[in-house]
């Protein structure tokens, strides 16, 4: 990256370095000497893990700086060394690397570390074991709850005074007799106008009721229960398009996204369905500032489209990052509009941490058409231009997509 970028990211961050460092310096592959630079004048301010990702990127012989800030480290907190460097399986350095970092802890850290050190300095094989550490197991779920109505006396109470869970169980125990069209009746006054909660026993709700909860649907204030409305609607052959107008009406509205995560993970496992949903999906969301709710669909999603030992597409992965994406070129054009130079920085920030498809490169060039960008923002669309150009979204990854999350969630706070 160039310097003139950099600066531009950094100031996105708040003048903080290290989450440029993190989001988007060491995700490249390759630095250039502008890169170096800026991690070498931010050293101090880098973790142990920085240190290690920026020490993969030089090339070979080159890596001094990086050395020398790890035996800085040891000597500052030989404990922290010993667990983030010392500690980290696999970790590789050159043996020459080894010798220098020796050489300059010597006499300066506990003998017990400064042994290890030295011992890296050999080179001997390491036998690393091969078997799982993690048996996943599946857990039965609670047993199905059981109908406990009590009817007797039922036939001599008021309606008015009786749930529709109970009135369901005395009309299907021939206790009251009551016609289709006045039970669907009944249960739409009762959704636009009670506070019952359906979800224990919505299972049971007949047919003819699917007006009556898409209404409480609509209404209720509590997301359980909207999410197992969700559920039972869409048993009931109710259009995906029309459910999920309901589910993201209520987060846009402010109500609880959680809740319905897991109904509309399972509507976004295809790359058709994140095509056709993902961005006014993730917009609703992103409206709300909801940026661990969005990790947790995408998670979700991820995990339902691999069931079964199924191979998750590069497509499906691909359609995520378009849909995030254009998400964040939305943000970046509204706060353009609105003179936001920060909104725009930090969307722009974020989406340089994507690797979606070339398709999105002319909507990331329309953005220098909106007026009154600052020289930070058409150096961050400039950053970007580059990115998605040649892009064909072969290095599209979750990692990339997480990153962007939280660049965006830092940028924004």
């Amino acid at each position: 990256m160039r310097k003139a970028e950099i600066d531009a990211l950094v100031r996105a961050h708040r003048g903080r370095a290290r989450p440029v460092a993190f989001f988007h310096v060491l995700r490249q592959p390759v630095l250039e000497p502008d890169d170096h630079a800026f991690l070498s004048e931010h050293i101090e301010e880098l973790g142990t893990s920085d240190l290690l990702r920026w020490r993969a990127r030089c090339e070979s012989g080159f890596s001094g700086p990086v050395i020398q800030q790890l035996a800085r480290l040891a000597i500052r907190d030989p404990a922290h060394f010993q667990h983030e460097v010392l500690g980290v399986p696999r970790l590789t350095l050159a043996e020459e690397e080894w010798i220098e970092l020796s050489d300059l802890v010597r006499g300066k850290v506990p003998a017990a570390i400064y042994e290890r050190v030295l011992a890296r300095c050999r080179r001997e094989p390491v036998q690393w074991p091969s078997e799982f550490v993690l048996s996943p197991r599946v857990r039965s779920g609670p047993p199905p709850l059981l109908d406990g109505d009590e009817l007797d006396g039922l036939a001599e109470r008021p309606l008015r005074d009786l749930p529709v869970a109970k009135i369901l169980a005395a009309r299907r125990a021939g206790v009251l007799s009551l016609d289709d069209a006045a039970l669907a009746a009944l249960a739409m006054e009762r959704a636009r106008g009670s506070d019952e909660d359906w979800s224990v026993h919505i299972p049971r709700f007949p047919a003819v009721l699917r007006d009556a909860i898409l209404e409480k649907a609509r209404r209720t204030p509590r997301g359980s229960e909207r999410a197992n409305l969700l559920v039972w609607l869409e048993a009931h052959g109710v259009a995906r398009a029309a459910l999920l107008d309901i589910a993201l009406g209520s987060i846009r509205a402010g109500g609880d996204a959680y809740a319905v995560l897991p109904w509309l993970a399972r509507q976004l496992t295809t790359r058709a369905a994140w095509d056709k949903h993902g961005l006014e999906t993730l917009s609703a969301l992103m409206s709300r500032r909801a940026f661990s709710e969005i990790g947790e669909l995408v998670t979700l999603a991820w995990s339902e489209a691999g069931q079964g030992g199924k191979e998750v597409s590069r497509g499906f992965l691909e359609a995520i990052q378009v849909a995030f994406a254009l998400v964040l070129l939305g943000m970046a054009r509204e706060a353009l509009a609105a003179d936001h130079q920060e909104g725009a920085t930090a969307a722009l920030s974020a989406l340089a941490c994507l690797d979606p498809p070339s398709r999105v490169s002319r909507a990331v060039h329309e953005l220098r058409r909106v007026p009154g960008a600052s020289q930070d923002v058409v150096e961050l669309i400039a950053v970007n231009e580059r990115l998605v150009k040649h892009s064909d979204a072969r290095d599209a990854s979750l990692e990339g997509f997480v990153a962007a999350l939280h660049a965006i969630a830092d940028a924004s706070c």
